[in-house]
């Protein structure tokens, strides 16, 4: 009979088969995608809560801006992995943001519809420190890229889990954004229950360890025998707070600005700008979406085979930039949804690239500090990647005052090509 201390203590002591790995690689990321689909599911029905609620669009901003923050902080919080192991936390930080999300439309104020998003945004914010640390635990570096490509369907997938679904099912409910929360929050606690059942930890002695292929398990755990795991933990911050984390970390959250307007403004950029309807923008974005996840894999697998990082970091960026500057180009000229979505598909085949060879240049930088502080490493670059949120959401607001104005949008779009050349030399600070 299987006990509740079980479902607790969920450390593996020996490092799974191969086919155990995948499948718990395979559970983080299941996490990874609803955590997000969660978070997006506002994005994608936002101009029916401004409506519904009475609320405006500075405080949709203030919405957007505070929830990041909260998350900036609560990242930090996620560090505590390295010590007490992810599983838990990602088990029941799904279940309990799956809660939420099924409470959320009963918010009939703007007061009440904040005030759960920022419990939600709390609770997320230590959760997407823990997955991928995971990811990295069931990962060695051969096979980290394609790895870290499926963890980055984590946000790309919940945005088309997102966006898809809204535009498949929103008439069906007459165009009431509460059905849309009801159906991520049932989705989400189908998940929580996978991961209580099934996901598990490797232990802390193990995770302390750079594992390059599978050939090294034996060696790992005969390693582990021996590793005093408290000494290599002390001092957590000032071990990983060094310029190549800091500075890495800064790059990629900068180079993601287009991503974060993408997330929260696309539907309103559509509808305002070009005329399409919501069912228009969300078809668009997740053509979007589908095309991220396809390249993202693509990227990872080319990643390991040519066992580099760097090429395809500046390719991914130096190709997105291109596409951006045709996609800022159509601001106040008429453009059907065919060629809006030519412009969609050509920016997501080069942004995911960049970015799942930053996500495994990353771990790798961070594991050559300390191969037990990964979740500290990530911690850190998750709380910075919010904060640059939080920054670009007021520099949003100051600049896009009136949505319907397409000159406002297009100065935000050149700021999102500032963020892909700061992001450059900053490359070359990953192992």
């Amino acid at each position: 009979m299987v006990s509740l201390r079980s479902f607790m203590d969920r450390n593996l002591e020996h490092y799974p088969t191969n086919n155990q790995r995948i499948w718990y690689l395979a559970i983080s990321v299941a996490a990874t995608i609803i955590l997000y689909y969660e978070a997006y599911v506002l994005s994608s029905v936002a101009p029916l809560v401004l409506g519904s609620l009475h609320m405006t669009f500075a405080t949709y901003i203030f919405l957007i801006l505070t929830s990041n923050l909260i998350g900036a902080g609560s990242s930090l919080i996620g560090s505590f992995s390295d010590r007490f192991g992810r599983a838990n936390l990602v088990v029941y930080g799904v279940l309990l943001t799956s809660i939420i999300t099924l409470i959320i439309p009963l918010a009939t104020t703007p007061a009440v519809f904040i005030a759960l998003s920022w419990v939600h945004g709390f609770v997320e914010g230590i959760i997407l420190v823990a997955t991928p640390a995971l990811v990295r635990d069931f990962s060695p570096r051969l096979g980290r890229a394609t790895a870290m490509a499926f963890w980055t369907i984590g946000p790309v997938g919940g945005s088309l889990l997102a966006t898809s679904v809204t535009s498949a099912t929103i008439s069906s409910f007459q165009n009431a954004w509460q059905s849309q929360y009801l159906i991520a929050g049932v989705v989400g606690l189908l998940i929580s229950l996978v991961c209580f059942l099934k996901l598990r930890d490797i232990s802390p002695a193990l995770r302390a360890q750079i594992m390059t292929s599978l050939q090294e398990k034996a060696l790992l755990e005969a390693r582990a025998r021996g590793l005093d795991i408290e000494s290599t933990i002390k001092h957590p911050w000032r071990q990983m707070m060094n310029a190549r984390i800091i500075l890495s970390a800064l790059g990629v959250s900068v180079f993601l600005l287009l991503y974060y307007a993408s997330v929260s403004y696309f539907p309103i950029y559509f509808q305002k700008i070009f005329g399409y309807t919501l069912a228009e923008a969300n078809g668009l974005l997740g053509l979007y979406w589908a095309t991220n996840i396809i390249a993202s894999i693509a990227g990872g697998l080319l990643s390991d085979k040519f066992e580099v990082r760097k090429p395809f970091m500046l390719g991914g960026v130096i190709g997105n930039l291109i596409v951006t500057l045709f996609f800022i180009s159509r601001v106040g000229h008429p453009t059907s949804p065919a060629i809006m979505g030519t412009l969609l598909v050509l920016s997501a085949l080069f942004g995911p690239v960049a970015y799942v060879g930053w996500m495994a240049g990353f771990t790798e930088t961070v594991e050559d500090t300390n191969p037990a502080l990964v979740a500290t490493g990530i911690a850190i670059w998750g709380s910075l990647l919010r904060l640059v949120v939080v920054i670009s959401t007021v520099g949003f607001g100051l600049v896009v005052t009136n949505t319907a104005i397409g000159s406002q949008w297009s100065t935000w779009w050149w700021v999102c090509i500032g963020g892909f050349i700061a992001f450059i030399p900053t490359i070359f600070l990953a192992t």
